[in-house]
């Protein structure tokens, strides 16, 4: 026999091509990692934390990266990524024409 008292199911996000727009829109059609602009054609859509670092598949949890990061931000915090940026420029940006600065500040929580 069946129980009137089912659990409730949580209500499954599915991401909409209107959202891809409205994301584009508050991000000023900018990657969030690099600052370069997005075409919605070079545009892929991440989780701003990962869902293998335990985000949620929401809305909110929703950002836009040029291509080529796409990967890389679907496996790492943006935290993660800067300083992995910071390890590159250090070792091999005198190469390319760059250097590292580091400028001690406290972080936003």
């Amino acid at each position: 026999m069946k129980s009137n008292s089912r659990k409730k199911r949580k209500k499954i996000y599915k991401f909409k091509a209107e959202d891809f727009y409205k994301i584009l829109d508050h991000q000023d059609y900018r990657c969030i990692l690099t600052g370069r602009e997005l075409l919605p054609e070079s545009t892929n859509s991440e989780h701003i934390v990962p869902l293998r670092k335990g985000g949620n598949h929401e809305f909110n949890n929703i950002c836009h990266v040029v291509a080529p990061l796409s990967k890389l931000k679907r496996y790492y915090t943006e935290e993660e990524i800067v300083h992995l940026a910071a390890d590159i420029i250090k070792w091999k940006g005198e190469e390319y024409g760059y250097k590292e600065i580091r400028i001690n500040f406290k972080k936003k929580k």
